[in-house]
């Protein structure tokens, strides 16, 4: 048996333009008519036809993941982090009727100008993007006017967009000060692509860590976007300068750098001191257990999820500018 709109609306005890509406956004209900729409909806089985309403409300109920794509074409290989913002998005889509999600990975200016016309044809109702993108790039989806929530990004603050961060820079000062409570000296912070606003703001808190007590700064910088790579590559150059610990700005290159410190027979967690940057769970399945700073991912993909919903059913919303606390999490890399 078809459910249809009229057996929804008498059993919700409203009119069949009153179900239609709710569920088409032409206009706005009270909290309890909704409810019992959705409710009623939900109890009876009825699912509405989403490219009939699609044609009639111009609304593709399809929100757009972009995600920056630096190493080929491996970035959900390659990157635990966007998994996890993934697994975040999905868990509040999971329990929003009618929204679904397509992805896109960029690599380049070419890309980014494919991934524009992308929303445009796919006519996204809002987008989601995570990471650092070309000014101009912004600039067209901001000319969409279509909701934008943006994770990570320091670049500009466009009046329209919504702003998802962690408290970066906290997050690199309580990374650096555990490594000097535990007594070591030559600390060096080792970064990927460091004059990323992103990376700056980590860069911030290291050094205002280190300028606490009076030590030298040491820097080292990787040379591609593997992160797991350059760690290996950064363990050998830490142990030339004699350096005794570091403060990485994202735990797989930390991982990288354990990889060598140990092979080399380091004593990592009493000899050398080591904290990454994320929590990511590969942080947890190494030996010894990284003490890294939990910027809590999956929190960041559901904020930024619930944030661009919210907006789609109250527009005033736009604009955000939300920062999420940081945590130090205390294993095995550090006294």
């Amino acid at each position: 048996m078809t459910i249809t709109v009229k057996d929804v609306a008498r059993e919700a005890g409203v009119s069949r333009t009153t179900v239609s509406n709710v569920f088409n956004g032409r206009e706005k209900y009270s909290k309890e008519t909704e409810e019992a729409v959705l409710s009623a909806a939900k109890k009876l089985g009825y699912k509405p036809n989403l490219a009939a309403q699609s044609l009639i409300t111009n609304k593709s109920h399809l929100i757009g993941l972009i995600l920056p794509s630096y190493v080929d074409k491996t970035t959900l290989t390659n990157s635990p982090f966007y998994n996890i913002i993934i697994d975040g998005v999905y868990s509040v889509l999971r329990d929003e009727a009618y929204y679904d999600v397509i992805i896109s990975c960029v690599s380049d200016d070419q890309a980014l100008a494919e991934v524009s016309d992308w929303a445009d044809t796919r006519n996204v109702d809002g987008i989601i993007a995570i990471g650092q993108y070309d000014i101009e790039f912004l600039k067209q989806l901001e000319a969409k006017e279509i909701p934008v929530v943006l994770i990570d990004n320091y670049q500009c603050q466009l009046p329209t967009f919504s702003y998802i961060n962690s408290d970066d820079e906290t997050g690199g000062y309580l990374a650096t000060r555990r490594l000097i409570d535990s007594d070591y000296h030559n600390i060096a912070l080792c970064s990927i692509a460091p004059h990323s606003p992103l990376m700056q703001k980590r860069y911030a808190g290291y050094q205002r860590a280190m300028r606490e007590v009076g030590y030298t700064e040491h820097y080292f910088e990787g040379k591609t976007f593997s992160a797991f790579k350059n760690g290996k590559q950064l363990g050998e150059a830490l142990l030339k300068q004699h350096i005794d610990a570091a403060f990485c700005t994202e735990d797989m290159l930390a991982v990288g750098v354990l990889h060598t410190l140990m092979r080399r027979g380091v004593h990592v967690g009493s000899d050398f001191g080591l904290v990454g940057f994320d929590n990511i769970p590969m942080s947890r399945y190494i030996y010894p257990e990284l003490t890294t700073i939990d910027q809590n991912i999956a929190e960041k993909g559901e904020t930024a999820t619930k944030t661009l919903l919210n907006i789609l059913k109250q527009d005033s919303l736009r604009g955000t500018r939300l920062i999420l606390p940081v945590d130090l999490v205390e294993r095995g890399t550090t006294r």
